[in-house]
């Protein structure tokens, strides 16, 4: 009798989207369900995954940001390619390494007790980029001419494209969006603790975000 085939890996189901940062003048704003804090990696020589390695010895770490998209988002947010303007209540991701990173934990010192809550509103504009060489150092001055952008990456350049970062609590005239955002947050809780799921893939570095140096 013929055994059925038992599969040794399967692919990994995608996470949710992430909000990219493709050219100045964006905007998202989110209504955070949940955070965290992860090593960011790196393709090695050989294909795997390696911890980025800070000049201290540290990992380098980045935020994870699930959030629930509120009105007045511009940015893109996809996984690949796969890029499109997410709707009003899409659950999307936001990810914050670097200066991103430092600007989300500074932002936390004014919300109450210096901590997060479920619905809390999250906002970033992009108002300036910097392109950088091979090696990962800044390549001229910041800059926010579009224009530039696209002329460095048509050469293949990477460029890091950055903005203020605000969190808020949100005021009654956001009540409706808070409520769904606390439906939201139980139901991603209930579905993680009834099926928990591997982890998703790790995003290729690209260059709508800080680069990976």
């Amino acid at each position: 009798m013929t055994q059925p085939r038992i599969t040794i890996e399967e692919p990994r189901a995608a996470g949710y989207p992430v909000v990219k940062r493709t050219a100045l003048g964006q905007r998202f704003n989110g209504a955070v369900l949940k955070s965290e804090s992860r090593d960011r990696l790196k393709r090695a020589d050989d294909g795997s995954m390696q911890p980025i390695i800070k000049p201290n010895g540290k990992n380098a770490q980045e935020m994870v940001v699930t959030c629930m998209t509120l009105p007045g988002t511009t940015s893109l947010a996809g996984i690949g390619d796969d890029e499109s303007v997410p709707q009003p209540g899409d659950i999307v991701r936001l990810i914050l390494k670097g200066k991103s990173f430092g600007d989300w934990i500074d932002a936390k010192k004014g919300l109450p007790d210096g901590s997060v809550a479920v619905g809390d509103v999250v906002s970033q504009t992009t108002t300036v980029a910097q392109v950088y060489d091979a090696q990962g150092n800044a390549s001229g001055p910041e800059t926010t001419d579009q224009s530039v952008v696209d002329q460095a990456r048509a050469k293949g350049r990477s460029v890091g494209i950055y903005g203020p970062l605000t969190l808020r609590v949100p005021d009654t005239r956001e009540e409706e969006w808070t409520a769904k955002a606390v439906a939201a947050y139980r139901s991603l809780n209930s579905a993680e603790a009834a099926a928990p799921s591997p982890a998703p893939a790790w995003e290729p570095a690209n260059t709508y975000d800080e680069p990976p140096f």
